[in-house]
């Protein structure tokens, strides 16, 4: 359920919201406004109602505009409404009945926050999602990228796919898209100490305006063991403060840097081979995830022989079937073009559709 999140200073009112039910939002109050960033971050509210009776809330409004998709709207004396932002004003609030009405007005209106594109697809900025897997060799790093290039047609803003699959050398992905080998996450790791310029230094972009930037991970192993999850929960923390979409590739292991971005993530898609005998595998893993994040399966590489036992890993594990996406004979395969150039990854566009409609 989205989130209504309340910011003020008034203690009753504060009180009071708390006891608010409404239909379809959840109410999140903020008293103490230096942890609102890490508010915002948690639970990226549909729409923030900012008190203008609080010292700086000029400069609160303006950070919520310049870096989030929430709707604003500002209550408080009229004489405290900062004109230069384009926020919507509700006057005064005066009791707890006056806040009430507010809140079931805000709850029952649609959302201008999130923009319907093509498809009647609803994109909601910020989201980070996870593709893993429980076994090597299902084409995970292809659905990904298919992923992406398929979303950035249908969303204004950049995307961020962040690459954990560490190696020696550089990944699938980096080989695939004939990437530069740097940046990559070894600038993040040597250069953490510099803040925000750190992780934007880190980020490699597609040639092209495709508005698809990736973090590469690093050359080596060496490298590799030096990244840590606070480095991860800061560059989470970082994309989200930019780009509309962050999109993880987890590799095939259960260490703490792959459990934690699936914890840091808002839907966790586990691709799979069309194979009942995973299903024990898949209930057990199940644990990790978290009890509210969205999830989802994907079948890969299905080929007409395969039983239709691939409806039963829903009833069994819980965690519903969002596609399945036909093997391709060697014959029928090509590769996404970029413009006269290709990159060397399977074209799986045309399977896109149903896999986005059920994530958003």
């Amino acid at each position: 359920m989205k989130i209504i999140l309340v910011i003020t200073p008034d203690k009753k009112i504060s009180k009071d919201v708390s006891s608010i039910n409404l239909e379809n939002h959840n109410l999140v109050v903020l008293n103490n406004i230096n942890f609102f960033k890490h508010y915002l971050e948690e639970y990226m509210p549909e729409y923030i109602i900012l008190s203008a009776e609080l010292k700086n809330y000029g400069e609160i409004a303006e950070y919520i505009r310049n870096n989030t998709r929430s709707e604003l709207l500002i209550i408080g004396p009229e004489e405290r409404r900062n004109n230069l932002f384009r926020e919507i004003y509700l006057g005064g609030i005066r009791s707890t009945g006056d806040i009430k009405r507010v809140l079931r007005a805000v709850d029952n209106l649609n959302s201008s926050v999130d923009e319907e594109k093509g498809n009647n697809y609803k994109l909601i900025g910020q989201q980070v999602i996870s593709f893993y897997s429980i076994q090597g060799g299902v084409g995970k790093t292809s659905i990904v990228f298919n992923f992406a290039w398929y979303v950035r047609k249908i969303i204004e803003d950049r995307i961020l796919i962040v690459d954990l699959n560490f190696c020696e050398g550089p990944s699938d992905l980096t080989i695939n898209l004939d990437l530069n080998l740097s940046p990559n996450l070894s600038v993040f790791i040597e250069k953490i100490t510099d803040g925000r310029d750190c992780f934007d230094s880190s980020v490699i972009s597609l040639d092209g305006d495709n508005k698809i930037d990736i973090l590469q991970p690093p050359l080596s192993i060496y490298q590799s063991d030096k990244f840590n999850i606070d480095m991860l929960d800061s560059i989470v923390y970082s994309a989200r403060n930019k780009y509309g979409l962050i999109i993880a590739d987890i590799p095939f292991r259960y260490d703490n840097i792959s459990l934690e971005m699936l914890n840091l993530s808002n839907a966790s898609i586990m691709v799979l081979s069309p194979d009942i005998k995973l299903v024990p595998r898949v209930s057990n893993f199940k644990k990790f995830l978290p009890e509210r994040q969205k999830k989802g399966i994907i079948f890969n590489k299905v080929s007409t022989g395969d039983k239709t036992y691939m409806d039963e890993f829903n009833n069994i594990t819980g965690i519903p079937v969002y596609d399945r996406i036909s093997l391709i004979p060697e014959e029928s395969r090509e590769a996404i073009l970029n413009g006269r150039e290709s990159f060397n990854i399977l074209n799986l566009q045309s399977e896109m559709s149903n896999l986005v409609k059920s994530i958003f």
